[in-house]
C-alpha cells in the first residue's frame, strides 16, 4: 500500500469519524434543548399555580375586610354588600380562568418548541450521517485508482485545456 492510498483511507476515516461525532453532538444538543423546554413547562405551571393562589388569597382578604367593616359599623349584610362580594368573586373567577388559559397556551408553546428542537436535532444528525456516507463513497472513489490491482491508473498531472 502506497502513501497516497494510505492518505486517502486516513482522510476518509477522519471525515467519517467527524461526521459521526457531529451527529452524536446534534442529538445530545436536541435532548438538552428538549429537557430545557420541559423544565420551562414545569416553571410555567408552577408560576400559574402561584398566581392562582395569590388571586384567591386576595379575594379572601377582600371578603374578610368587608365583613370586618360590616361588623364594626353595626350594619347588617344587605344587597349592596352581597353585590360587592358577588362582583369580587366573578372578577376573581375571570382572572383565574385567564391565568389558566394563559398557562395552558405557554405550556403548549414550550412543548411544541421542545418537539421542534428534537426534530431539528434528528434532522441534523441524519444530515451528518449522510455526510459520512458521502465521505465513504468519495474516499472509495479516490482510493480505488490507487490500489495496486485496480486496473485504473491514477493520473494526478495537470493538463491545461484551453483556448490557444
Amino acid at each position: 500500500m502506497g502513501l497516497p492510498l494510505a492518505l486517502a483511507i486516513a482522510s476518509t476515516g477522519i471525515s467519517v469519524y467527524g461526521s459521526i461525532q457531529s451527529a452524536k453532538a446534534a442529538k445530545a444538543q436536541g435532548r438538552l434543548q428538549a429537557r430545557q423546554f420541559a423544565n420551562q413547562q414545569k416553571n410555567i405551571s408552577f408560576t400559574a399555580l402561584q398566581e392562582h393562589n395569590k388571586r384567591l388569597a386576595n379575594l379572601k382578604t377582600f371578603i374578610n375586610t368587608n365583613e370586618a367593616i360590616l361588623g364594626t359599623s353595626g350594619r347588617a349584610m344587605d344587597r349592596s354588600y352581597e353585590a360587592i362580594i358577588k362582583k369580587a368573586r366573578m372578577d376573581a373567577r375571570t382572572d383565574t380562568t385567564r391565568l389558566r388559559i394563559d398557562a395552558a397556551m405557554k405550556t403548549c408553546q414550550a412543548s411544541l418548541q421542545g418537539s421542534m428542537a428534537m426534530l431539528q436535532a434528528q434532522n441534523r444528525a441524519n444530515a451528518y450521517k449522510l455526510q459520512a456516507l458521502g465521505s465513504i463513497m468519495s474516499g472509495a472513489t479516490k482510493a480505488y485508482p490507487l490500489m495496486p490491482n485496480s486496473g485504473i491508473k491514477a493520473d494526478f498531472s495537470y493538463k491545461y485545456v484551453g483556448m490557444d
